[in-house]
């Protein structure tokens, strides 16, 4: 993926991250660099896609890629939480990784 692909995602991320009032510095920028590529690989590997220089991705799931980073983002610091209770909020995650199955459930993999 060329730089200009990845920094219009990280800004988009970034954009979004801080309009749900995460504290997001510039210096965040590997971690949110990080996240967008963790992203694009996971939608790769579910469509059994191989990426190269000119189509890193397949581009019909280009709108996976900032829902999937931001679900992993919001799991950092709780990463294996199986249940957790706070003002009448409970969360658990399951065993499906960072990223939420129903999103995955949307790609659909390449025949082979």
């Amino acid at each position: 993926m060329d730089d200009k692909s990845l920094s219009v995602f990280v800004s988009e991320l970034r954009s979004l991250l801080i309009a749900r009032d995460f504290d997001i510095k510039d210096s965040d920028s590997p971690i949110l660099k990080y996240e967008i590529k963790r992203a694009i690989n996971e939608i790769n590997r579910c469509r059994r896609f191989k990426p190269t220089d000119d189509k890193p991705y397949d581009k019909k799931y280009e709108d996976l890629i900032i829902p999937l980073a931001i679900s992993s983002f919001a799991k950092i610091g709780v990463e294996g939480q199986t249940v957790h209770s706070e003002n009448g909020i409970t969360r658990h995650y399951t065993s499906g990784g960072d990223y939420p199955k129903d999103e995955l459930a949307k790609i659909i993999p390449l025949i082979r």
